[in-house]
């Protein structure tokens, strides 16, 4: 059967490609300055203050149930975005009019229908804290029977450096510890219909998850694209990025293979609608705003 991308009506932002479901869950938003994004200020409508999702997919397919990214996890409000990284405290992320919610990953799955126990793999698109806080808090797993996979090069960058105390470091060891943790490869198929591709600069180890069948294609881009003025502006950076040159030629990279192409990107940090398409314009074109193809 060949049939078109089309939006489900679950009570959540979902698609289908071909037979495989994509399911965008939150584990809540926050605001950041806009000094964030390099870039960004001197554009005549640029905010004082950026809203930025923390989002997390679910991919249904061929009888596999896979989580891509986890949030922040439990957290109290207020504690430093990113607190492994020193470059972040350079920028108060949290504006004093409206405090950051995180923590709601759970509630997303269970309003899927899944149970932690019905996941079978979490692939982390890269280690930054807010993509890794529900695999294992405090050293539990929260996905008992899922395997979970990363991009290698992140672990030199992020959890060897970190404290032992650190909370991604305690979570990601006691996985590696139990045999539940394993690398990633470049152009591996980590399920059916889903090949894992390394894209480095926002860290050395990122991945963007590209999902094809029967001739459609999505591809969850993870942190290459951030918020929705660097597709027009592939130059705006964001002061996460490990390389910011490096993260450029991804961003520029990427644009050039879904550019006027019909592919649909899904975002983990935009804050309106995660499913888009990015027209010859280079404008963004939220899925449900445009015909089915």
């Amino acid at each position: 059967m060949n049939r078109p991308y089309r939006i489900l009506m679950l009570g959540m932002r979902s698609i289908v490609v071909g037979d495989i479901e994509i399911h965008a869950l939150t584990d809540g938003r926050l605001q950041l300055p806009s000094s964030f994004f390099p870039g960004l200020q001197g554009k005549r409508s640029a905010p004082s203050t950026v809203p930025v999702v923390i989002g997390a997919f679910l991919i249904r397919t061929g009888g596999r149930t896979v989580l891509v990214d986890a949030g922040f996890g439990p957290r109290a409000s207020g504690e430093p975005h990113l607190p492994q990284h020193s470059k972040e405290q350079l920028h108060p992320v949290v504006s004093a009019a409206e405090p950051e919610h995180t923590g709601g990953l759970p509630a997303a799955l269970a309003e899927a229908g899944i149970a932690p126990a019905n996941i079978d793999t979490v692939v982390l698109t890269h280690l930054h804290a807010d993509h890794i806080g529900w695999v294992a808090p405090n050293g539990e797993p929260y996905f008992p029977n899922a395997e979970v996979r990363y991009g290698a090069p992140d672990w030199a960058a992020f959890i060897e450096p970190a404290g032992r105390h650190d909370r991604g470091r305690v979570a990601l060891e006691a996985l590696r510890a139990q045999g539940k943790l394993r690398p990633l490869l470049d152009g591996e198929m980590v399920a059916p219909g889903v090949t894992a591709r390394h894209a480095p600069g926002h860290t050395p180890g990122h991945y963007v998850l590209e999902v094809a069948d029967q001739d459609r294609r999505a591809v969850l881009i993870g942190d290459v694209f951030q918020i929705p003025e660097q597709m027009a502006d592939p130059a705006i950076g964001a002061a996460s990025d490990a390389n910011p040159g490096q993260a450029e030629l991804t961003r520029r990279r990427w644009l050039g293979e879904v550019v006027g192409t019909g592919t649909i990107v899904a975002a983990a940090h935009f804050p309106d609608e995660p499913f888009f398409r990015i027209a010859a314009d280079h404008s963004v074109e939220p899925v449900a705003a445009v015909a089915a193809s």
